[in-house]
């Protein structure tokens, strides 16, 4: 009996070895496949962290404007801040798609980024215009606190998403008041409007008809030579600065402010999203602050460069007119008229529309309590 109690408790010791030892062994293969995956981690982190991008980005400018300069800008930017891992190759309008085709291009992934400006687009999203200016509404600051802090680009996103885009937008660049006209008559009084042949684009466009002008859009290409042919009258096309480069005074009498028609222009850096979600997060990142340095700085260059053009204008023999109170008041209320009627047709557009018209208020009465009057000297 006492044989067989010895034999029972050798055999339950060695038992409870057995499992002590699997024990053992299952622990350390557990801790060795999360040091595995840890490994795995930390390998692939290095891996994304040391991985070179290349993106194409075409823009809708020729080389040598301000505006192409915006996008050469942040290549440049986004080269510092990535540390080398991004590079973007900038390519003006025309050398890979047509300057109005950089969209489409992105859209398709042809290309991994564009630079343009919103209003463009207004064929298949109709309030993609109110993210490029709002007549007599958004100045620059009032655009980049909406953008920024408000839901701006929020709303700007819903659009060309609910255009069925597969982009990502990001402001890029931003601008002071355009010029209202360089013109071959004064542009002052209403009756100075009345059967004008004045280019315009957009939904500025479709205001001026209301003011009695006969409007036609020209390419940007062929403004110099229309006014110079006397095909047209006058034209508006981007702000002094850039008008400047173009050389509308040269073949003009007049030239006229205030921008009332676009009080700003905001352009944009917009990413197929498949090349945007391939980026590990810190260059993301990057491309964001690389963008909004850019936007801060093209709006002081295009300021400075503009006071210089008005005085070239001068020098080069045009004359400076500026539009009555009454034009101005009258385009504000045919403008905003407009785009409460447009904002009842587009769903899309009035939800934009009355965001707009809700941070403009603010801003506006925040200024006017804020900020203290002008006086020239």
């Amino acid at each position: 009996m006492k044989s067989k109690l010895r034999v029972l408790l050798v055999l339950m010791l060695a038992f409870s070895l057995v499992l002590s030892g699997c024990a053992e062994v299952t622990t350390s293969d557990s801790q060795n496949q999360q040091t595995e995956n840890e490994n795995d981690q930390e390998n692939s982190t290095t891996v994304a962290a040391g991985k070179t991008y290349k993106w194409t980005l075409a823009t809708s400018w020729p080389s040598g404007l301000i505006l192409q300069d915006m996008a050469t800008q942040f290549a440049e930017e986004v080269k510092i801040a990535s540390g080398g891992r991004l590079i973007v190759e900038v390519h003006p309008g025309g050398s890979i798609v047509g300057p109005l085709e950089v969209m489409d291009a992105a859209n398709a992934g042809t290309i991994d980024a564009f630079h343009s400006t919103p209003g463009y687009w207004a064929g298949k999203a109709p309030a993609s215009t109110l993210f490029m200016s709002v007549p007599m509404g958004f100045e620059p600051f009032m655009y980049l606190t909406w953008l920024y802090e408000k839901d701006g680009l929020e709303l700007w996103q819903e659009t060309y998403d609910k255009a069925g885009f597969n982009v990502k937008v990001i402001p890029l660049g931003i601008t002071h008041p355009e010029l209202l006209a360089h013109s071959h008559k004064p542009l002052e009084s209403p009756e100075d409007f009345k059967g004008l042949k004045h280019r315009a684009a957009g939904d500025p466009a479709q205001i001026f008809k209301q003011m009695g002008v006969s409007v036609t859009t020209v390419p940007g290409s062929e403004v110099y030579p229309s006014l110079e042919r006397n095909v047209i009258d006058s034209a508006e096309f981007s702000t002094p600065a850039v008008n400047n480069q173009l050389g509308f005074q040269e073949v003009t009498e007049y030239f006229s402010g205030p921008g009332m028609h676009q009080t700003a222009c905001v352009f944009e850096l917009t990413i197929n999203k498949d090349s945007w979600n391939e980026l590990p997060d810190d260059l993301k990142r990057a491309v964001e602050i690389a963008a909004r340095s850019v936007t801060l700085s093209s709006w002081a260059h295009d300021f400075s460069e503009s006071v210089k053009a008005l005085k070239e204008f001068e020098k080069a023999g045009s004359k400076p007119v500026r539009v009555s109170d009454e034009v101005q008041r009258e385009y504000r209320k045919l403008a905003w008229k407009f785009m409460d009627e447009k904002g009842q047709e587009h769903e899309m557009y009035g939800k934009v529309w009355n965001s707009i018209k809700a941070h403009y208020k603010e801003f506006v009465e925040y200024e006017n309590f804020m900020v203290p009057i002008r006086e020239g000297e």
